[in-house]
C-alpha cells in the first residue's frame, strides 16, 4: 500500500499510542512537569470534570515558567493552551499529519464520540508508524532521493 492512502485509510487508534498524562487543571505547575518527566513525555493534557480542558507541554514550561519559580505552585490551568486542536479516534492517520503540520503541533489530543481522552498522537508515533510500515521507502534514503550510488557499500 502506498504512503499516502495508508495515511488516509488507517485510523488514529490504529497506531501504537502510550496511555496519555491525565491530570486534573488544579494540579500545580511543579507536580505536572514532575509527572511529564516521570513518564517521559512532552506533554500533559488536563482536564475538568472528565473533559479535555487543555494542553501543557515542554514549549509552555519554557516560554511560562522558566526563570519565574513562583509560577510552580500556581494551578497548571493558568499555564495550558485552553481548548487545544484534537480528532476523533476514528478520524484517519491523514488527519492527524495534517492537523500537526499547520498547527506545528507535536502532540494532539485523541477523543471518543463523547469528547473524552483516549489518547495524545505524538510526532514520534507517526514516525514510527511510517519507519515500521514503508521502511523500505522512508529507511536508508539518500539526502537527494534522485542520487544513486555508483558502486556499492564498502566496495
Amino acid at each position: 500500500m502506498k504512503i499516502e492512502l495508508s495515511l488516509r485509510q488507517v485510523e488514529v487508534l490504529a497506531l501504537e499510542l502510550q496511555t496519555p498524562l491525565l491530570l486534573n487543571e488544579s494540579t500545580s505547575v511543579e507536580d505536572t512537569i514532575r509527572a511529564m518527566r516521570e513518564q517521559g513525555l512532552g506533554y500533559a493534557l488536563i482536564t475538568a470534570e472528565d473533559r479535555l480542558a487543555g494542553i501543557f507541554t515542554e514549549r509552555d514550561v519554557f516560554l511560562s515558567v522558566v526563570g519565574d519559580s513562583e509560577t510552580l505552585s500556581q494551578a497548571v490551568s493558568g499555564f495550558m493552551t485552553r481548548d487545544p486542536v484534537t480528532v476523533a479516534e476514528n478520524d484517519p492517520v491523514w488527519k492527524v499529519v495534517i492537523r500537526m503540520h499547520e498547527g506545528g503541533f507535536r502532540q494532539v489530543p485523541v477523543l471518543d464520540r463523547q469528547g473524552r481522552v483516549v489518547a495524545c498522537v505524538r510526532h514520534k508515533d507517526i514516525a514510527q508508524f511510517m519507519a515500521n510500515h514503508f521502511a523500505d521507502q522512508v529507511l536508508n534514503l539518500p539526502p537527494d532521493p534522485e542520487q544513486h550510488a555508483r558502486s556499492p557499500e564498502g566496495g
